[in-house]
This record gives C-alpha cells, sequence and structure tokens, in this order.
C-alpha cells in the first residue's frame, strides 16, 4: 500500500469513527433524556396516589377543607386516621379492633387522639354525620369479638350522642396539611405537615416528593388550583371553601437535556360525594 492510499484509507476510517461516534453520542443523549423526562413525570405520582386518597373521604361543603387554609401553596384538610365498627351508642363510642368479623374496615392506622373528628354512618339517605372527639382512652373490650383478637379497642368521649345502633361503620379524622416548601437546600418540595394533638400544632414538613422548580416567570408554578363543581376556577378566600370540588397539584421538574427544559405535570383529585367524613 502506498503511502497515498494509506493516507486515504485513515481519513475515511477517521470519518467513519466520527460519524459512529456521533450516532453513539446522541442516542446517550436520547437515553438520557428519556430517562429524565420518565424521572419528572414519575415526580407527581406519590403526591397525587397519597392526595386522591385523602380526598376521597372529604366533602368539602362540610367543612373538611380548613377556611383560609386551601392556597397555591397550601391545602389543610381532614385526614383519615381510624376505620372501625361502634359496639355501643351514647355520648361514648368503643371502636371495635380489626377481626376476621371486620378486615374490610380495618383498623386504627394512628391513635385516636382529643380533638380528631369521628364520623357515623347513617345509611345512603342520610349520609355520614360528624361528632368531636373531647376524650380516647384504651379499654378492655366491651364488645363481643373473637377471642384472638389482640389489637387495641379504644372509648371515644364524644361532644353529643351517638344515636346509632352498634355495628355502625365509623371513621376518625385529623387535620393535615398538604404544603409545596423550601427545604433546608433550598430547593422545593412537595409534603405533608401531620397536626399534633398533644401540642395543637403541626409538625415540621415531611417532603413526598421533589425537588421542583418553584415558579417560572410566565406565571406558571408548582402548587395546587382549585375548582367547583362546574369546573370553574376557584380562588379560596376564607369563605367559599366548601364549594371545592376539584383539586390540581401542578408540578414543575427541571429536565436539563430537553429541548424545554422544564416539563409541566399537572393532575386533578376528585373530592367524594357530599356527606362523606
Amino acid at each position: 500500500m502506498s503511502l497515498a492510499e494509506l493516507l486515504v484509507a485513515l481519513s475515511l476510517g477517521g470519518i467513519v469513527i466520527a460519524a459512529a461516534s456521533s450516532s453513539m453520542l446522541r442516542q446517550q443523549r436520547g437515553v438520557r433524556w428519556i430517562e429524565e423526562l420518565t424521572g419528572a413525570e414519575l415526580q407527581l405520582r406519590p403526591v397525587m396516589q397519597l392526595l386522591a386518597d385523602d380526598l376521597s373521604y372529604l366533602d368539602a361543603s362540610a367543612g373538611d377543607v380548613a377556611a383560609g387554609q386551601a392556597t397555591d401553596s397550601s391545602l389543610q384538610l381532614r385526614a383519615g386516621v381510624a376505620a372501625s365498627l361502634t359496639c355501643d351508642s351514647a355520648s361514648t363510642v368503643t371502636l371495635l379492633p380489626e377481626t376476621t368479623a371486620t378486615p374490610a374496615l380495618g383498623s386504627s392506622a394512628r391513635t385516636p387522639a382529643v380533638g380528631d373528628s369521628l364520623w357515623l354512618y347513617r345509611g345512603g339517605a342520610f349520609g355520614w354525620r360528624a361528632r368531636a372527639v373531647l376524650g380516647v382512652s384504651r379499654v378492655a373490650s366491651a364488645c363481643a369479638m373473637p377471642a384472638s383478637s389482640a389489637a387495641p379497642t379504644y372509648r371515644l368521649v364524644l361532644d353529643a350522642p351517638a344515636d346509632v345502633p352498634a355495628g355502625t361503620p365509623v371513621r376518625v379524622t385529623r387535620w393535615e396539611r398538604w404544603v409545596v416548601y423550601r427545604g433546608g437546600d433550598g430547593r422545593w418540595y412537595a409534603g405533608i405537615r401531620d397536626y399534633s394533638p398533644a401540642t395543637a400544632r403541626f409538625l415540621a414538613a415531611q417532603p413526598i416528593a421533589g425537588p421542583f422548580l418553584h415558579a417560572l416567570r410566565g406565571g406558571a408554578r408548582t402548587g395546587f388550583r382549585y375548582f367547583d363543581a362546574a369546573g370553574a376556577d376557584l380562588d379560596p378566600d376564607g369563605t367559599n371553601e366548601r364549594s371545592i370540588a376539584r383539586v390540581r397539584i401542578t408540578a414543575l421538574s427541571v429536565v436539563p437535556s430537553a429541548i424545554d427544559s422544564v416539563r409541566h405535570d399537572s393532575a386533578d383529585a376528585v373530592l367524594s360525594r357530599p356527606g362523606a367524613p
């Protein structure tokens, strides 16, 4: 092979290698872009799953969304604490623990506390009715149940007689605050602030997803929007929270490899039918 032929071969080889490298680089960028888009989309899913679960038991018309606490960065609502059956009816209600007879209703996910709300189901025609919990004590079972049940039994002192028969489905709810907040690292997250009945205060926010981009110059931002039953935008002002029928949460996620470096993800959660706890 002559020197000229060698030079031509080296030049062609360099062109082929450069083309192959460019193709591999484009493929790597494409894979990274897809991964980042997928990651941005997945950021919103845990928030929506938990929020949808909470809202599915709420009725804004009954005051389950706190007045003055529904903003673009905060949403205070009543979250589920326990679900059970009653075994008596008076100014106190004893909750049955989970047994083979009540597996579908479950037992206390958290311990009921003073300041919680007890909701008693009175049938499809009457829906759920609320009572304030004024006292809680752990008691030996006052109800007929399998002797093998070792789950705790709680007696709740109410602000008014329950006036329902034994075996009535009940749920206990407690205030909970969803927030979009700035963490200690300076980045923005979606999280929950649990309410402590003992201190009558909300605890520090616990992150669920993030980090997110807080806001764009055009006005879009990570946070909540509200709609009424007709689908119209609702701006909560402390007097109209009972009209909220749907909540939309939007998350802005940075996608460095995308042409548009910010991904907008939104999803809606619908409040339950009127009368649910």
